[in-house]
């Protein structure tokens, strides 16, 4: 009788063990994948404000994918669609007001601001600085970004623009 129940609580703390580095390596895998959301979110914005895409390739996955709408998925595509925003908009800079990363997701608050030097959907150059807002959620994988879902406020801007 007394081997049973030694053989039980073998069996259960060595259960209870078990579940707990599981639990430990499952934590250390979730800091990991933040870290590397954190790590790839620094990355894109010194991107974004330095108007590089040479960086672009450790930044999104080659199947990168875009939610949005506005613009094509893929890593090519990426990189043509800033150099264009680049090109229109050469001051413009971002901003991370918030951030929050759990597991694999990276969600960012930003805030972008240029000067309106060149027609901007329809609305002729005005010459004034402007500021719009997004919010932006990216899937991360193998530290890089692989899916990407936005709300941008694009009314603010036409309303700003259009009151010049």
């Amino acid at each position: 009788m007394k081997n049973r129940r030694g053989m039980l609580a073998l069996g259960v703390f060595g259960g209870l063990a078990l579940a707990a580095s599981r639990s430990a390596v499952a934590a250390d895998n979730c800091r990991n994948t933040e870290a590397a959301g954190a790590a790839v979110l620094d990355k894109y914005v010194a991107a974004m404000n330095a108007r590089d895409t040479s960086t672009f390739p450790e930044i999104f996955t080659e199947s990168y994918i875009q939610h949005s709408g506005r613009s094509p998925s893929g890593l090519a595509a990426m990189i043509e669609l800033f150099k264009k925003v680049f090109a229109a908009l050469p001051d413009r800079r971002l901003q991370v007001e918030d951030r929050i990363i759990a597991g694999d997701k990276v969600v960012a608050r930003c805030t972008y601001t240029a000067t309106h030097n060149q027609v901007f959907r329809g609305v002729p150059p005005t010459g004034k600085r402007f500021s719009y807002h997004t919010i932006d959620i990216w899937r991360v994988e193998n530290g890089k970004f692989a899916e990407h879902w936005d709300l941008t406020d694009t009314e603010e801007v036409l309303r700003t623009l259009r009151a010049s």
